[in-house]
């Protein structure tokens, strides 16, 4: 390989086999090195390879602008994450959580406080990637002599759920955003509080999260009959009456076209994980 570019004195670029543009990083590997020149294969400590043009110019970009040990601890806990999840992340990440580690390290210094409206959930519905955003936070110790509030292992998670699914941030927020606001409802209009460790929760979290990621993906369950919706709406008013509040919410916020079958289903949780019993001529 030869010297393509020298962003610094720990970033390079070059060709790999295929004649494809390459990041490489390795401590002093770009130190009194010209263009052209064969790299130095005894210091390259990582090689980046993005997916499109693009993407390589904004890594490139990225890396003139943080500190060295911000890339290597982010690329230690992607490694660790590909690992522990046993799944590709979306080469973007090298980009959105460098960034992050850069700018929650510099906030930290500084005394600049920092709370997730979204912990619990995404420490909830997440939690494998929760328990990798935990390791990463000893990772960003080690390289950068900081310790972060365990809040940022759920921001840390949060861009590891990303970059496993369609690598657009905001359709994950927004899925989350319709799984506490759910949880919410529920809470404020029954008064009743969840046992977070019954399966019965454990199934209404995880029908959350396939109900919002439908809502996002505007694929919403078609009804089938009115029979079970009448029978739930009848048996179990005051959790229909919860459901009918979530998708009005949902309807409202995400401009969503919500049929009674989600409605109906949401309906059968909500009974489940309050305890809900059949009417008893009392209404809402």
């Amino acid at each position: 390989m030869k010297v393509r570019k020298i962003l610094n004195n720990n970033v390079i670029t070059s060709n790999n086999e295929f004649g494809q543009e390459i990041i490489i990083m390795g401590n002093g590997i770009g130190w009194r090195h010209k263009p052209g020149e064969p790299v130095d294969e005894s210091k390259i400590e990582k090689i980046f390879h993005m997916d499109t043009a693009t993407s390589t110019a904004k890594l490139k970009q990225l890396f003139l602008e943080v500190k060295i040990e911000s890339i290597r601890a982010s690329a230690e806990i992607i490694d660790y994450a590909k690992t522990h999840l046993g799944t590709e992340l979306k080469k973007n990440i090298y980009i959105t959580l460098t960034d992050h580690i850069d700018f929650a390290v510099e906030r930290c210094s500084k005394g600049v406080s920092f709370k997730s409206a979204l912990f619990y959930e995404i420490k909830t519905l997440y939690s494998k990637e929760y328990q990798v955003g935990l390791y990463a936070l000893d990772i960003i110790k080690k390289h950068m002599g900081v310790t972060l509030p365990e809040e940022e292992a759920a921001s840390i998670a949060l861009h590891l759920v990303n970059a496993e699914y369609d690598g657009n941030m905001a359709h994950t927020e927004a899925a989350i955003d319709i799984v506490s606001s759910s949880l919410n409802v529920v809470r404020l209009l029954t008064g009743k509080a969840f046992d977070e460790t019954s399966l019965d929760y454990q199934r209404f979290l995880t029908h959350l999260l396939f109900f919002a990621q439908r809502v996002l993906n505007n694929k919403t369950l078609d009804s089938q009959g009115d029979f079970l919706y009448n029978t739930m709406k009848e048996n179990y008013p005051e959790e229909f009456w919860c459901a009918e509040k979530i998708v009005k919410y949902v309807k409202r916020q995400y401009k969503s076209d919500i049929g009674k079958e989600e409605t109906t289903f949401l309906t059968v949780h909500i009974a489940r994980i309050t305890g809900g019993q059949k009417n008893n001529g009392k209404q809402p």
